[in-house]
Order: structure tokens, then sequence, then C-alpha cells
């Protein structure tokens, strides 16, 4: 169950959110096991108002929000991946982008609790 929210202060038009969500799908079911697209939600936040060093050259903020545990190997093939694809298709350096991640042991859905 994963909660993808993706904050940039560039410019983030349908089409390229489409691509987003399919290759933020592919490298979470490729990095992190159990998790699949099928459980996966994005939130796309773009042309906010964000500084990153002092600057508000192109910056991007990815938050993971995750259900249970993963490994640090995990977490790492998911930076990695999420990197380079918001790089490339948000025009965002790779310096300046962060990966957060936050593990929950509650989490609801459908009236009830896992």
């Amino acid at each position: 169950m994963p909660y993808i929210t993706v904050t940039t202060n560039q410019s983030l038009p349908a089409e390229r959110t489409a691509a987003l969500k399919a290759k933020i799908a592919r490298a979470l079911s490729d990095s992190m096991p159990g998790k699949t697209e099928n459980w996966l939600m994005l939130r796309f936040v773009g042309d906010e108002t964000m500084y990153f060093g002092g600057s508000d050259a192109p910056c991007l903020m990815a938050d993971v929000c995750v259900f249970g545990k993963q490994s640090g190997e995990s977490y790492a093939k998911m930076t990695a991946a999420v990197t380079e694809l918001l790089s490339a298709e948000c025009a965002v350096p790779a310096d300046r982008i962060y990966v957060k991640y936050t593990e929950y042991d509650k989490w609801g859905w459908n009236g009830g609790n896992f």
C-alpha cells in the first residue's frame, strides 16, 4: 500500500504524470517485494514554490509512504530508480531530488485496517 507524493517546482502536465505513473509503478514492483501497482496511490503536485539549497532552480521531493517494513536494499533500489526517472521526466538534476520514506504499521482501507 504505497502512497507516493511527487512535489516539484516544475510543471507536471497530464501526459507527463501518465508516463510517471507507469514508470513509478514499475520501479516500485522491481524494488519492493509485495508492492504492486494494484495498491499504489500516487499524487502529483507541480508548479509549487520550492527552494533547495537557497535556490529556486528545479527541485523535487518524492515522499514514499509504505505499509510495513522494507529492507535497506529495497529502499536503495527504489531511490536509484525513482531518482533516475524523475530526473529524466521532470528535468530536475538528480542532486536536487530528495526521496523520503515513512513506514506505517497501521493502514486503513475499505472501512477496515490491515
